[in-house]
């Protein structure tokens, strides 16, 4: 028998599950290499949160050395499949705060590079900004794991095996290793 709230959180098509998985992996390698290319350059991270002029000073180098290893969390939590609705609403949360901070970048007239993959800050007058790319690429992002806190149910999750009820041992549409 199955929970209400199982039905709900775990798509039964196999098509469902597959999409949940791939946007799962997608989004924590995302994490993980954004995490990863910042966690190790912390002046480039202080750089790139200081070129926004959005934080008060106080708040810049909490923000700059919190932040990697806040992406790199979400991006280990949602390769191995675990609070994915949770990591997904906080995913979302930081992708339109991302996209806030960029557009309010670009209405203000700065020329940053946002620092998403790379030591950030301010650019040289020469040097084109690339808001519109960072927009789309991060409402594309926002859109994926959106989706993904609606149907967070995929193939190779440990929320899978913690969430899944203890008397649901007669379940037909298991249709292959679903972890």
């Amino acid at each position: 028998m199955n929970t209400i709230a199982y039905r709900l959180t775990t798509p039964t098509q196999p098509a469902s599950r597959g999409i949940s998985t791939v946007l799962r992996l997608a989004l924590g390698a995302v994490w993980l290499v954004a995490g990863l290319l910042k966690v190790n350059d912390p002046d480039g991270m202080l750089r790139s949160v200081r070129a926004f002029r959005i934080l008060p000073e106080a708040l810049v180098q909490p923000v700059a050395y919190g932040v990697p290893f806040l992406e790199i969390a979400l991006g280990v939590l949602l390769v191995v499949g675990l609070a994915v609705r949770v990591t997904a609403l906080v995913s979302a949360l930081m992708f339109a705060v991302y996209i806030a901070a960029i557009a309010s970048a670009a209405a203000r007239g700065l020329r940053i590079d946002c620092g998403c993959f790379s030591s950030g800050g301010d650019l040289t007058a020469d040097a084109p900004t690339h808001y519109t790319s960072e927009l789309v690429r991060d409402s594309l992002l926002l859109a994926a794991a959106a989706l993904l806190a609606w149907r967070p149910g995929g193939y190779l999750a440990v929320d899978r095996i913690l969430d899944k009820p203890v008397n649901d041992r007669s379940r037909s549409d298991t249709d292959g290793f679903e972890f």
